[in-house]
């Protein structure tokens, strides 16, 4: 029992670690202060975008800037954005009713 709880504890350690590293890397402007968990606003098309290009330049770089043994090495083309969304969806503004096709596009 003894040896379980201290392997499940390294475990535990590990993935934490790992998680603040990867905030780090990969999440623009963060701080190193969580509250409950990060959250991240974004209040324009540009932040987005901004955001995404960030993570894939950190992304690209992950080599020479991690301290650690985090690289990706692959010989396809790397790193590939999916993006889902529905196909079709209005709103209206007056009574916050949202209308949503439910199909969606890959």
């Amino acid at each position: 029992l003894v040896f379980f709880g201290l392997s499940n504890q390294l475990v535990v350690s590990f993935k934490e670690e790992n998680t603040v590293a990867f905030k780090h890397l990969f999440l623009k402007g963060y701080s190193g202060t969580d509250e409950d968990d990060y959250s991240c606003s974004i209040y324009t098309q540009q932040d987005a975008y901004d955001s995404i290009f960030y993570i894939i330049n950190q992304y690209r770089h992950l080599k020479n800037i991690s301290l650690g043994t985090l690289g990706y090495e692959h010989e396809e083309s790397g790193l590939k954005i999916c993006k889902q969304q529905y196909k079709k969806g209005t709103m209206l503004p007056s009574n916050d009713t949202l209308n949503i096709d439910v199909s969606t596009e890959t």
